[in-house]
């Protein structure tokens, strides 16, 4: 993938329409989520401070009903050959978007997305023309949108196609990288990748699936909406990506850890105690957002029961913390 320097644009823009009206028919994107590299949780101006990527531009941040400050939008330019399934044949050139999102000053976030559009053209045109349109690549060729989203969910790593793992990347590595944190965390905890992609037509409604991956920590996720939908859809996949983390964290990482420390008669108390303050509390489904954020998470739950399986995890936890306290001390 050939990248330009990287510029910044207003949070919530959405993608462009074309000055010919034409509409975006694909969404693609990929989203990582970490602990920040800091023993304590960022206050909320050391948040902003964090999130303030390019000097002057502006930060969003939404106190309740969980605090998260998010960081200006990047644009990455693009020129690469897409990665289609099957037979076809496709290039994409235009810009990419990208953000970070800091959550309670305990969790970090980078999200590269972008909408496909036809191009306007059969050659390639000045990057002025592709500037014009930020967040959205022209397709130039003529794939089926199916093998196109199919090889772009199983293309592998480092991409062969559209690379928005790299950019996705790069952004929580320029966080993780600022000399206001100590590079600390009070907790060993995995990277996990969503990546996803939407069909996107007028008269579609919001709709989720998730699908298979042998990929450990790797989660992919199709949705379809209409064009418009598509800043929600960025949304959804960032709280989803969140609480499978959260889920991933505390049912693969705190939870067996804190078992195998008990077995082998070693405190886990502050890794539970951990979870119990600062993960458990972050917690909190998508539904408050809109109608259809509720209706896109209320499908996923049907199918996953990730907030049983959670509930399940906090108790274990709270069993375990319970053991803990009330065991009889060491004897030397």
């Amino acid at each position: 993938m050939m990248s330009m320097s990287r510029t910044t644009t207003d949070r919530d823009r959405s993608p462009a329409v074309h000055d010919d009206g034409t509409q975006p028919w694909l969404g693609f994107g990929e989203v990582r989520t970490c602990l920040i590299q800091n023993l304590s949780t960022l206050s909320p101006s050391a948040s902003v401070a964090l999130m303030q990527l390019t000097p002057g531009s502006p930060v969003s941040k939404v106190d309740r009903p969980v605090r998260r400050v998010i960081s200006p939008e990047q644009v990455t330019g693009v020129d690469c050959r897409l990665q289609v399934a099957r037979e076809g044949r496709g290039r994409a050139i235009g810009t990419v978007l990208s953000h970070a999102v800091v959550t309670n000053g305990r969790i970090l976030q980078g999200t590269a997305h972008v909408a496909l559009t036809e191009a306007t053209s059969k050659e390639r045109r000045e990057w002025r023309h592709y500037l014009r349109h930020q967040g959205v690549v022209e397709v130039l060729g003529s794939p089926s949108p199916h093998n196109v989203i199919d090889g772009y969910l199983a293309d592998a790593s480092p991409a062969r196609g559209l690379d928005l793992a790299s950019i996705s990347d790069r952004i929580i590595d320029d966080v993780q990288q600022s000399d206001t944190l100590d590079h600390t965390t009070a907790l060993r905890a995995s990277t996990a990748v969503v990546r996803w992609a939407a069909t996107l037509a007028p008269e579609g409604k919001p709709t989720v699936g998730i699908a298979k991956s042998d990929l450990p920590n790797f989660h992919v996720i199709r949705l379809t909406g209409a064009p418009e939908d598509l800043p929600t859809l960025i949304r959804f996949c960032e709280e989803f990506a969140l609480h499978e983390w959260l889920l991933t964290t505390v049912q693969d990482a705190i939870v067996p850890r804190a078992e195998t420390d008990i077995a082998r008669d070693r405190d886990p108390l502050d890794s539970l105690l951990f979870a119990l303050n600062e993960l458990v509390p972050l917690w909190m489904p998508p539904t408050h957002l809109n109608p259809d954020m509720k209706a896109l998470w209320e499908a996923m739950e049907s199918r996953t029961h990730y907030t049983r399986l959670f509930e399940r995890q906090v108790a274990r936890i709270r069993d375990l913390r319970d053991q803990v306290k009330i065991r009889p001390p060491r004897r030397f």
